[in-house]
């Protein structure tokens, strides 16, 4: 067993990592003892930090969703930067944690253009995918275009807020700061599934879910076995430029 005032010990039996307040070891099993007292939102405040960061983000995104306020980018165009502003100000918070995700750890060219040859292929099937099932299930043929019209280069703009805004900002927040907040707490490969979860509950998009939750997974694997969140990000943006060629192509705007 370990001492309720170690932060962090290893299990006896496997030599795993383990937390003081976990019951039983998440690898093999082995009971830890009775005299650790179960992680709640009012006794723990990385619990408590990450409720807050989390429920913060969905109420934006429900904000958006819901209300007619956003339906044009100068609008639009804030609630990126809000949102960025909140997300760098908890990287600011916990940079001693986040700062080793914020080099190029173990960087190559040839798993670079594993990634993005991988995300390219993932983003086209997917958008096809989601094409013909919003034309099967709702009959509609869903576009982003209109909301960057308006401007002399809409493509451009389009893929700085589909592509490059959301690849730094939202794997900074849920692959950096979100998973520092439950890696306190919970065991490694359960804060990958959270995060994952987290981040396609987040969109708002119940068909989304099926790839959005796997592909924050796996950028989750991405950040815990590379060490560094930047093959996240390069995944995501290259998935989410692909989004934006795909929907510029379709619509006769490329």
């Amino acid at each position: 067993m370990i001492s309720p005032k170690t932060s962090d010990a290893n299990c006896e039996t496997c030599n795993s990592s383990i937390k003081p307040h976990h019951r039983f070891c998440y690898n093999c099993g082995a009971y830890l003892g009775t005299y650790n007292a179960p992680v709640t939102i009012f006794n723990n405040r990385n619990l408590r930090s990450a409720f807050f960061f989390f429920i913060v983000y969905l109420f934006v995104c429900l904000l958006v969703q819901f209300t007619g306020w956003f339906n044009i980018y100068s609008r639009l165009f804030w609630v990126e930067i809000f949102l960025a502003g909140f997300t760098l100000f908890h990287v600011y918070k916990n940079y001693d944690a986040i700062k080793p995700l914020l080099r190029f750890n173990n960087f190559n060219i040839v798993r670079l253009a594993g990634c993005i040859s991988f995300a390219a292929m993932a983003s086209f099937v997917v958008n096809v995918i989601v094409t013909k099932m919003n034309y099967s299930f709702f009959r509609t043929d869903i576009t982003y275009y209109h909301l960057y019209s308006a401007y002399s280069v809409p493509a451009l703009i389009m893929a700085y807020s589909i592509a490059l805004n959301p690849a730094i900002i939202e794997e900074l927040a849920f692959r950096g700061v979100l998973y520092n907040y439950l890696n306190a707490f919970l065991n490694e490969r359960l804060v990958i599934i959270v995060t994952g979860f987290a981040f396609g509950m987040m969109h708002l998009s119940f068909i989304s879910l099926f790839w959005l939750v796997p592909f924050g997974i796996l950028t989750g694997i991405m950040r815990r076995r590379f060490g560094t969140i930047w093959y996240g990000v390069v995944f995501h943006f290259v998935f989410n430029l692909i989004a934006v060629l795909f929907d510029l192509y379709r619509h006769g705007h490329l």
